[in-house]
């Protein structure tokens, strides 16, 4: 089921030696009687990276990271090496996503001086990204569906405090409200299930913390499926559609857990700290971000519960 594990163990090791800034390998619970392979893919402690997410191919990561100075997106390549920096705009870029043929890239960025959604034709990077939303509010963390004709993502518009959960067509960018929720409640960073009928994502529907929710794109309630009141968020479905793992502090300290998609209970995928997790597109790999010297670096650890 995973014949490129010695692969990512052979690029891990020769990356670990040649980087010379290595932290201390996080421990990873796994199965019992074996270690699950665990692998730092950046090294650079001065700089901050974030929001880790594979392309649909599996062979590259794309992240944001301050290391030119600025918040910009980066890749680099899933078995480790060099970024390679992407956007360059003098403002702040976030948050980005792969469409499911690999052609493009959603994005977040203030850079019209709102908030908004935009897009990088990979085929004519030259030409720069191009806006999907705009108005004077915000609106954060997109994500594509999985057949491509829609972008999910949170937005402020139409709400005095907080954000609720909107579509906009790719085809010809008309926005459709999904939710809408009570001033002051949040619904926000979703992602889609495989088969494009659902979004999970965290929101304080029903307390001041945190939860993870279902909820079908053509209408309906939506569907809690963690009992933690604390904070719980950035959940990310997985290939097959069974599981969604996710950023939780329910030990105290932030790690990545994994929970069956109707709920259930957690299993802890980490116990070095972790945010922002993504499956790899074959279901057999996590890649996360930890924090080392007050900034985080992306790792990737082995599918193995």
């Amino acid at each position: 089921m995973r014949p490129i594990i010695g692969l990512f163990l052979l690029f891990s090791i020769l990356f670990m030696a040649l980087s010379g800034c290595v932290e201390v390998e996080p421990e990873v619970p796994g199965k019992a009687g074996r270690v699950p392979m665990v692998m730092q893919l950046t090294s650079d402690s001065a700089a901050f990276e974030a929001n880790p997410v594979y392309s649909p191919d599996g062979d590259w990561v794309l992240f944001e990271s301050d290391a030119a100075g600025n918040r910009d997106l980066w890749l680099i390549p899933a078995t480790g090496g060099e970024p390679r920096q992407l956007t360059s705009d003098k403002g702040f870029d976030s948050a980005p996503f792969w469409s499911p043929d690999g052609t493009k890239i959603v994005f977040e960025s203030d850079r019209s001086g709102f908030k908004h959604i935009w897009i990088i034709d990979l085929n004519s990077p030259e030409s720069g990204p191009e806006p999907l939303t705009s108005g004077a509010w915000n609106d954060a963390d997109p994500v594509w569906s999985p057949d491509g004709n829609w972008i999910a993502y949170e937005s402020s518009r139409e709400k005095d405090r907080g954000t609720d959960l909107w579509l906009t067509s790719t085809a010809d960018g008309s926005a459709t409200r999904l939710t809408t929720s009570g001033s002051g409640i949040y619904l926000r960073t979703a992602d889609w299930s495989p088969d494009g009928t659902h979004l999970v994502f965290e929101s304080n529907l029903e307390d001041d913390g945190s939860a993870l929710y279902t909820l079908a794109v053509d209408g309906g309630t939506p569907t809690r499926i963690t009992s933690e009141n604390d904070y719980e968020g950035h959940p990310a479905w997985s290939p097959d559609g069974t599981e969604i793992v996710y950023e939780s502090r329910m030990t105290g300290v932030m790690e990545i857990f994994a929970i069956p998609a109707e709920g259930g209970v957690p299993f802890q995928v980490t116990t070095g700290g972790g945010f922002w997790p993504r499956w790899s597109p074959a279901g057999d790999f996590i890649v996360y971000c930890i924090f080392g010297d007050d900034q985080p670096n992306i790792w990737v650890v082995e599918v193995d519960w």
